[in-house]
């Protein structure tokens, strides 16, 4: 026993004397003593060894960004196993609701597109939505309540979602913790009422992770998901998703095939349909990069509303923002101006594409496709877009499904029933002027079959 005490006195000594070497080191943890004291006075706490998610519904925007300019790392979830949900009370539906209808009036851009579109005035039917609500029985009703509320918006972004995609967008939003509108919402999927609703045991980020993109759409995909096959004369590209860069080594090996063979066509049909998007990134860097043999460009127009979650999502140091009462933007065609009355920050979207010279076989001089359908959206259909108007290719099929020029989706919580809900909060208008949602993409060539597509598409290379 004395042995013990004897080695346990003779390691303190040693760590004094080691202490004692620096005064910077002193210096160092007095200024990091008196930081910690200070936020602990304000309740936030800079280190978060551990942090229970549902503390994050009790910050501010700014003392959120306050605790998470703090953190060293990612904080260590504590996430008890979830639970069944408990039966929701008439007043905590009604909460809800009320809770998710506020949100989306201080958010959404779309109620005037909503109007000239669906002759629907979203915000002028709360109580219609109200005695929905009031009239549901139990858990179900009030799902099936909110998910037809949330239909009245006829925006594939704008949704009640289901337990694989809350899974899924942990799974990639756990890869990155130093974005601070990320991280929020990362945390927010994490806490108890969803975990019970949804019955997952919750995740942890992943420390040692770069920057992702947020989510335009779709679910995450490993498996390649790019395929070739080829018609005649024609090469035949089918994207499925927009991929995320971390996962595509496998449609890399697909399309490096197609330009080692591309002299073996006349012609590249790039079929989207069914695409409902994924990552921009997809394409901007992979896809376009290792297709085109020169530089293009285009300028499109980004606005969103005041509100906590645009600042939250605008304070990523990435984004350039600037405030709408800063800039002159009466030399922009905009249809519709009028709709950006209630709006407070612009973002000038320049998206430019370079050739990827990396490797000699890639480039394609020959003449290219887009397949398009009403199901192309989001991502895909900002992809579809940037096509369009930089007349790289020539798009065939139907009308797409637009809302393709935005910052992504907004993934939100309600409260008392843990459902988690989406939305996109950017007006996005193309380089014509147009909303995008408003007037999705529209093919050089209309047809209603890929049968006739094809039929077309092989006409236009004989010419």
């Amino acid at each position: 026993m004395r042995k013990s005490k004897k080695l346990i006195f003779l390691a303190l000594l040693i760590l004094i004397g080691l202490s004692s070497t620096s005064c910077v080191k002193r210096r160092l943890a007095s200024l990091e003593k008196s930081r910690v004291e200070r936020d602990m006075q304000e309740n936030i706490s800079p280190l978060t060894e551990s942090f229970y998610p549902d503390k994050i519904a009790e910050f501010s925007e700014e003392k959120y960004l306050k605790w998470f300019k703090a953190l060293k790392g990612p904080a260590k979830l504590k996430l008890p196993a979830p639970q069944e949900p408990k039966k929701l009370t008439k007043a905590e539906m009604v909460e809800d609701f009320e809770y998710l209808f506020a949100e989306l009036k201080e958010n959404y851009p779309f109620f005037g597109v909503l109007d000239r579109k669906y002759d629907i005035d979203f915000l002028a039917n709360h109580d219609i939505y109200l005695a929905r609500i009031k009239s549901c029985e139990n858990d179900q009703d009030f799902i099936d309540a909110m998910t037809e509320i949330m239909g009245q918006l006829h925006n594939y972004h704008a949704k009640i979602a289901d337990r694989a995609y809350v899974q899924t967008t942990l799974s990639y939003y756990s890869q990155n913790w130093n974005q601070p509108s990320i991280y929020y919402e990362f945390i927010n999927l994490n806490r108890q009422a969803v975990r019970n609703r949804y019955d997952l045991e919750g995740v942890q980020s992943r420390a040692n992770s770069g920057k992702i993109r947020r989510k335009k759409s779709g679910d995450a995909k490993t498996a390649a998901n790019l395929s070739l096959t080829s018609e005649g004369d024609l090469a035949i590209l089918k994207v499925s998703q927009m991929l995320d860069d971390k996962s595509i080594e496998k449609d890399e090996e697909i399309l490096d095939e197609f330009l080692r063979n591309k002299h073996l066509y006349k012609g590249l049909v790039i079929d989207i349909r069914d695409n409902v998007g994924g990552n921009m990134e997809y394409w901007k860097n992979f896809l376009l990069p290792k297709l085109i043999t020169e530089p293009k460009q285009v300028t499109n127009h980004m606005f969103f509303k005041d509100s906590a979650k645009t600042r939250l999502l605008l304070s990523d140091d990435t984004i350039n923002v600037e405030k709408l009462s800063n800039v002159d933007i009466t030399g922009i065609k905009l249809d519709h101006a009028e709709d950006l009355k209630d709006f407070a920050y612009y973002i000038k979207d320049i998206v430019a594409i370079n050739p990827d010279e990396s490797k000699k076989d890639n480039g394609y001089e020959g003449k290219i496709f887009l397949l398009v359908d009403k199901d192309v959206f989001s991502a895909a259909e900002g992809f579809a877009s940037f096509i369009k108007h930089t007349e790289l290719a020539t798009i065939v099929g139907s009308q797409t499904g637009g809302d393709g020029i935005t910052l992504g989706v907004i993934n939100s919580v309600l409260p008392n029933s843990g459902l988690v809900y989406t939305y996109t909060n950017t007006l996005g208008y193309a380089p014509d002027g147009t909303i995008n949602e408003e007037n999705p993409t529209t093919p050089d060539i209309e047809t209603g079959t890929y049968r006739q597509s094809l039929q077309s598409i092989e006409s236009q290379i004989q010419n």
